[in-house]
């Protein structure tokens, strides 16, 4: 018999396949296992530090009230401006004028032209528009404002209906005149003798505000107020303000602000009082007055500075630590190559110097910025043709502020320049280093300078 030596062949193609496939399968389960990385997409944006707060609205009001008691018929449409010593309103003390008007409904209708409704209209609008459920409250100031409105264009037909009465109806009347020129004004709120002084941080509780409505129809008491004359251009705006806003208010000169969101802006000199749980901002002005002239509380927006960026998350912020290297121990020689010499001091006390390229993160007209792992802290520089030298270990270190760019990938460190930063987002500055549409790491804490991303 025969025996025949068996040789083992071993086949190339199919042990390089063996690797590829262990390979393939170990990226796909490392891959699988791997927890991925969000990046954000940078955008332009800006942040302004305005202020929004509640203003309380305080003119000069004086109260006229009623010697008699009786149905008030006015004359003078609200907010209009009536001359000094001009009828106003009369007391109807029997009531036959107003219970005439009221058993002729179709006749006030009648006279309403298309403006009147459009006026009722708006009112009703703008009411809707700003309407919140949780502040249902004000629905019950808004039924009495539009019931005013409404008998506020029907006090044209009772100033006729008093005329055609002649002396029979007049007789029964009280005519209260304007006691000086002013802006006629029918609603009572109790604020009409508050000063910016006098203001309690209760006054600032919207939900417990009652406004009541004057209005043709209503009975008065006698010594009750019939109506108000506003007689000065000049009003004030409180607004109640924390520490912080304060704070940063008393750094302008001058206060800079909208009213009721609208596109008038507004300038003005300022107070400030403080309280003993807060601030009272007090705002003075001589014009526009007559524009908010049935409104106790308004909406302020004080404009402060705007700033315009590019938005980055918070938390794609990170630090990095660098070494600040003085130029002078530098040499450049060659700018595009700064060198620096390196000392080591053996056990022995003899030094050994170095010349290697000085990899800086960035530099300026003072300093090189060197990563803190580039450096040995246990080395000295020598400063080039001198013989001074300096410990690297008494050298400056600075945190700079940056971000993980991973357009290619890898978790590139940048520096950032912050703008202002507010909430949960910065603005930085729009450099060459970083652009709109840039993707960055938007965790820095989920990676590691140059790790892959992906």
């Amino acid at each position: 018999m025969v025996r025949f030596t068996r040789t083992v062949k071993f086949n190339a193609a199919l042990i390089l396949f063996s690797v590829v496939l262990v390979y393939v399968v170990a990226s796909i389960i490392i891959s699988m296992t791997k927890k991925p990385i969000t990046t954000y997409q940078i955008s332009s944006s800006n942040i302004n530090n305005n202020i929004s707060c509640t203003g309380i609205a305080l003119r000069a009001e004086k109260e006229v009230k009623s010697s008699k008691s009786g149905y008030l018929i006015y004359f003078v449409r609200d907010g209009d401006r009536a001359a000094k010593n001009a009828p106003v309103c009369t007391v109807d003390e029997t009531g036959n004028v107003i219970k005439e008007i009221q058993t002729t409904p179709t006749a006030a209708a009648k006279e309403f032209t298309a403006a009147d409704y459009k006026e009722i209209r708006e009112a009703i609008d703008i009411y809707k528009n700003s309407y919140k459920d949780e502040e249902f409250y004000t629905i019950y100031n808004f039924k009495g404002q539009i019931e005013s409105k409404v008998m506020e264009l029907s006090n044209s037909i009772m100033v006729q209906m008093v005329k055609d009465g002649g002396a029979a109806v007049s007789s029964t009347l009280e005519t209260i005149n304007a006691s000086e020129s002013g802006i006629i004004v029918y609603y009572i709120d109790g604020f009409e003798a508050k000063t910016p002084d006098s203001l309690a941080e209760s006054d600032f509780v919207k939900a417990d505000y009652k406004k009541d409505s004057l209005k043709s129809g209503d009975i008065m008491n006698s010594g009750s107020t019939v109506f108000k004359i506003v007689t000065d251009e000049n009003w004030k705006i409180v607004c109640q303000l924390s520490e912080d806003e304060t704070s940063a208010i008393m750094a302008e000169n001058e206060i800079h602000f909208t009213i009721n969101s609208s596109t008038q802006d507004f300038y003005s000199e300022y107070e400030i009082i403080r309280k003993a749980d807060s601030n009272f901002l007090v705002l003075s002005l001589d014009k526009y007055m007559i524009d908010y002239i049935n409104e106790r509380f308004v909406n302020i927006e004080i404009i402060m500075n705007r700033y315009e960026g590019l938005k980055i998350p918070n938390s794609s912020i990170t630090e990095k630590t660098v070494f600040k290297v003085p130029v002078d121990y530098v040499n450049l020689t060659d700018p595009k190559k700064p060198m620096i010499t390196v000392r080591t001091i053996h056990e022995d006390g003899s030094p050994e110097d170095k010349e290697k390229e000085l990899i800086a993160f960035k530099h300026d007209d003072e300093f090189y910025y060197v990563e803190e792992t580039w450096m040995d802290v246990a080395t000295q520089l020598v400063k080039p043709y001198r013989t001074d030298t300096l410990a690297v270990s008494a050298m400056e270190r600075i945190q700079l502020s940056g971000v993980y760019v991973a357009n290619e990938g890898i978790a590139e460190f940048t520096e950032i320049e912050v703008v202002k930063s507010q909430d949960e987002f910065t603005i930085i500055k729009d450099g060459r280093l970083l652009k709109e549409y840039d993707n960055i790491v938007l965790d820095a804490t989920e990676v590691k300078e140059n790790q892959t991303l992906y």
